[in-house]
């Protein structure tokens, strides 16, 4: 029972600050202000654009409730409040994220993404969603093409064959750049006759069920997700890309975590 009631006290915690931090704009942005660097009452009018007396009166009631104090001719957030500040914009930016990849989430396989990877979602903040139209059908593959082609090494979870992709492939390998490919054992047989298989190209292959898996292209430039329909098709028309070095990470990881995943049940 004690355990109970303190699980509510904390929720009522939470959620008590959670309404506090956005019902003012102005405490918000003085907050926001304070987060990024500390600064005296000057400094944060010239970068808020606020008034003083609408900053010294916010500034006076967060002292008194202990979420900001004054050391060292500045104002500075306190720990809790750095972290529920924190905490407020990361959730912020998750709900962006979501918000602009949903067409390729939405009514998509996505459960053959590993754990570990899904709940690092959140590092994807710089990814972009390219979507094909009528004009440009085969923009998507286009994308990946010439991703390959200009990459210094690459790691892929490669689902299907594709002969464009094969081309590239084959002449990274050429060029003695590493080239590990990870795909369903039920392609092999036309990758064996598509790919030049060489030291430096290597293809692990798994069992697959039906759908139970992605494509994603991580160069040392670039990474791209793609995923497959709820109807089985692969969705030639949405990929997520992105240049940011946060979400090649993310990318690499993920593969270093299906291949993981995949090879264990082999």
């Amino acid at each position: 029972m004690n355990e109970i009631s303190q699980t509510i006290k904390n929720y009522e915690l939470i959620e008590n600050d959670l309404k506090f931090l956005p019902k003012s704009m102005i405490r918000l942005k003085i907050l926001k202000t304070l987060y990024e660097s500390p600064m005296d009452m000057k400094e944060i009018n010239q970068e808020t654009k606020l008034n003083y007396s609408a900053i010294s009166n916010i500034i006076h009631k967060l002292e008194l409730d202990g979420s900001i104090y004054w050391e060292k001719n500045s104002y500075f957030l306190s720990n809790s409040m750095r972290l529920c500040i924190g905490n407020l914009f990361e959730l912020d930016d998750l709900m962006l994220l979501l918000e602009n990849i949903s067409p390729i989430i939405l009514n998509h396989n996505i459960n053959s993404i590993p754990v570990n990877s899904l709940f690092a979602f959140h590092y994807l903040r710089d990814i972009h969603l390219i979507v094909s139209n009528g004009l440009d059908v085969y923009k998507t593959y286009e994308l990946i093409t010439n991703s390959i082609k200009r990459a210094n090494s690459i790691h892929a979870i490669l689902p299907f064959s594709y002969d464009e992709f094969n081309t590239q492939l084959n002449r990274l390998a050429s060029k003695n750049r590493t080239v590990h490919l990870l795909s369903p054992a039920d392609i092999r047989e036309t990758l064996m006759k598509n790919l030049e298989i060489k030291n430096n190209l290597k293809i692990d292959y798994f069992n697959g069920m039906g759908t139970n898996y992605f494509l994603l292209i991580c160069t040392d430039k670039k990474m791209i997700l793609g995923f497959f329909r709820d109807d089985g098709v692969f969705d030639q028309n949405r990929i997520l890309i992105s240049s940011n070095k946060t979400c090649i990470n993310w990318a690499n990881e993920l593969f270093e975590n299906f291949k993981k995943e995949k090879m264990l049940n082999e």
